[in-house]
């Protein structure tokens, strides 16, 4: 049994080259199943998004391995950590904190479309992503 893990990388421009030949050479994905956006508040920055196929049993260390990477998902335009999606959900909400059902709220992902929504400091933080193709 195979698991798909979601990874969204921030690399600077003039990385952008080496990078996606670290990913083909070291992981055999190609140029086609990497996908690129601008970082709309970061000009010098752009934000890579790929799957690393894992076997039965295998793991890896994501932040050894990328650097400024993390591990994401992936709904309606939208790419979230799990953390920024239980505070979505509190956000929405509006039961009081400790007795949410969080599998029965609806999220209106229309308002986060187009970013990537982290979560620092129990705060939300969206990312203004713009798909670039090079």
């Amino acid at each position: 049994m195979t698991k798909k893990i979601l990874i969204a990388s921030f690399i600077f421009k003039d990385r952008m080259k080496w990078f996606l030949e670290f990913l083909k050479t070291e992981f055999n994905i190609p140029r086609n199943e990497v996908f690129v956006y601008e970082n709309r508040d970061n000009d010098n920055q752009l934000l890579f998004t790929f799957y690393i196929t894992l076997l039965n049993g295998e793991k890896i260390d994501v932040r050894n391995t990328f650097n400024s990477a993390i591990i994401v998902h992936k709904k309606k335009g939208v790419y979230y950590t799990i953390n920024a999606l239980n505070r979505i959900i509190e956000l929405e909400s509006e039961v009081e904190l400790g007795n949410i059902d969080y599998k029965d709220i609806k999220i209106n992902w229309e308002k986060y479309r187009n970013n990537l929504v982290l979560l620092a400091d129990n705060n939300l933080i969206l990312i203004p992503l713009k798909r670039v193709f090079y």
